[in-house]
C-alpha cells in the first residue's frame, strides 16, 4: 500500500511553518488540534479520507512524497498506540513531530527518519529527500487564484525560497502562471 509523507506550505494567511500529515493508501492520518485546544483530550491523531483532506486544503500547496521501505502497517500501529496513549496536541509534540515518529516506526532497522534542529513541515520533507526514500512527488495547489495577492505572494515566496523544485512543479502543471 501506497504511503505518502504530504507537506502543507504554510498556515492561514500565507504564512507560518505549514502543516505535515501521513498517508497510508486513501487514509490520511494528521496529528493536530482537533478543535479543543492543546493539551486537551481532544486534540491529537484524525484520520480522514485523502480526497477531501485535499479539497479542505485548496487554499495551500500540497507536497506528496511518496516512499519506500516504509511498513504501512507500522504507521496504522504507530497512530494506534499513540492515540491509545492519549498523545496530544504540543503536550506529545506538533504534526510534524508525529508524522516524524510515525515514519521512523515504520522504517527498517538502520535508517533514521530525524529531522534534526527545529522540527517543521519543512524538516520532515526535506529529511525524506535525503534519506533517498522518495519515489515520486506530486504538487497540487487547487484554489490559487481565490486567494488575496499579499497571500498568494506570501505563499508562492515561501516555495521559492523553501520548497523550489515545487514551484517548478507547480508551474509545470500550470498552477502558477506568474512568479
Amino acid at each position: 500500500m501506497q504511503v505518502r509523507i504530504l507537506t502543507f506550505v504554510s498556515n492561514f494567511d500565507g504564512v507560518g511553518p505549514g502543516h505535515s500529515a501521513v498517508a497510508v493508501g486513501n487514509t490520511v492520518y494528521t496529528f493536530e488540534d482537533v478543535g479543543s485546544g492543546w493539551l486537551q483530550p481532544g486534540s491529537g491523531w484524525k484520520t480522514l479520507d485523502y480526497d477531501q483532506y485535499l479539497k479542505a486544503n485548496t487554499h495551500r500547496p500540497v507536497l506528496a512524497q511518496t516512499i519506500t521501505q516504509s511498513n504501512y502497517q507500522l504507521i496504522i500501529e504507530y497512530v494506534n498506540k499513540s492515540i491509545k496513549n492519549d498523545d496530544d496536541y504540543m503536550g506529545s509534540g506538533v504534526c510534524s513531530t508525529q508524522v516524524s515518529k510515525a515514519v521512523n516506526y515504520s522504517l527498517p532497522h538502520g535508517v533514521d527518519f530525524d529531522p534534526k534542529g527545529l522540527d517543521t513541515p519543512f524538516s520532515v520533507y526535506y529529511c525524506a529527500r535525503s534519506l533517498s526514500i522518495v519515489t515520486s512527488e506530486d504538487y497540487t495547489w487547487a484554489e490559487r487564484s481565490k486567494l488575496l495577492v499579499r497571500v498568494w505572494a506570501n505563499i508562492v515566496n515561501k516555495l521559492a525560497s523553501d520548497y523550489p523544485d515545487a514551484l517548478k512543479g507547480l508551474k509545470a502543471k500550470g498552477q502558477i502562471d506568474k512568479y
